[in-house]
């Protein structure tokens, strides 16, 4: 058995997660939330890569509202 420090904050979510989920042990807890996110989907991030026209400097001054950005 080994031991781990936690901040107080994050043994308070973790003991609140583990009683909202009914798990008997912090061990089972943190099992289970590894195996989520290992079996989690991939980011998104890039998916439309290609797909995509790039906003022109007017478009995104347009939508940002950054117009001194430029200058």
């Amino acid at each position: 058995m080994k031991t781990i420090a936690l901040n107080e904050r994050t043994f308070e979510l973790l003991r609140d997660l583990k009683s909202r989920l009914n798990h008997r042990s912090f061990d089972k807890l943190i099992i289970e939330l590894v195996h989520t996110k290992e079996c989690s989907p991939k980011s998104l991030r890039g998916s439309l890569k290609g797909k995509a026209k790039r906003f022109t400097r007017k478009e995104r001054e347009d939508i940002m509202g950054d117009n001194n950005r430029w200058k």
